[in-house]
C-alpha cells in the first residue's frame, strides 16, 4: 500500500517536472526567437525545429499529454465527416439571414415608433 502511494507520488512528479521543462524549453524558444531577430529566418527555423520536436515527444509521455494528442487525432477524425455546404448554398443562407435581419429590423423599428408614440400620447408630450 504504502508503495504503491510512493509509486503514484513519484509518477506524479514526473510528469510534474516533464510539463515544467516543456514550458521552460517554449518559453526559451520564444525569448531567443526574439533576441536573435537579426538571423535570418530559415536558421532560426532550423534551430528551433529540434527543440519543438523534442518538447512535443516530452508532452507525448505524460498522461495528459497523450489525453490532448488523442482528442486531437479524433476531432481531426471527425472534421473529415463533415459536409460541406457548396458556394451556391452558402450565398443562398447568407442571403436568406440577410433578408430575415432586415425584415424583423423593420418590425422592430414600427414596434418601437408606435410605442414612442402611444408613450408621449399617454403622457400628453407631443412630439
Amino acid at each position: 500500500m504504502i508503495n504503491n502511494v510512493k509509486f503514484k507520488r513519484s509518477k506524479y512528479i514526473l510528469e510534474y517536472i516533464k510539463w515544467t521543462i516543456s514550458i521552460v524549453l517554449f518559453i526559451s524558444i520564444i525569448i531567443c526567437d526574439y533576441l536573435y531577430q537579426n538571423i535570418e529566418l530559415p536558421i532560426r527555423i532550423i534551430i528551433i525545429c529540434p527543440i519543438l520536436i523534442l518538447i512535443v515527444f516530452i508532452i507525448l509521455s505524460t498522461k495528459t499529454g497523450k489525453k490532448i494528442f488523442l482528442f486531437i487525432r479524433e476531432t481531426r477524425i471527425e472534421t473529415r465527416k463533415v459536409i460541406w455546404p457548396s458556394y451556391k448554398e452558402t450565398l443562398q443562407i447568407t442571403l436568406i439571414i440577410i433578408i430575415i435581419t432586415l425584415i424583423i429590423s423593420l418590425i422592430i423599428w414600427c414596434l418601437d415608433s408606435i410605442l414612442i408614440y402611444l408613450i408621449s400620447f399617454l403622457t400628453n408630450m407631443r412630439l
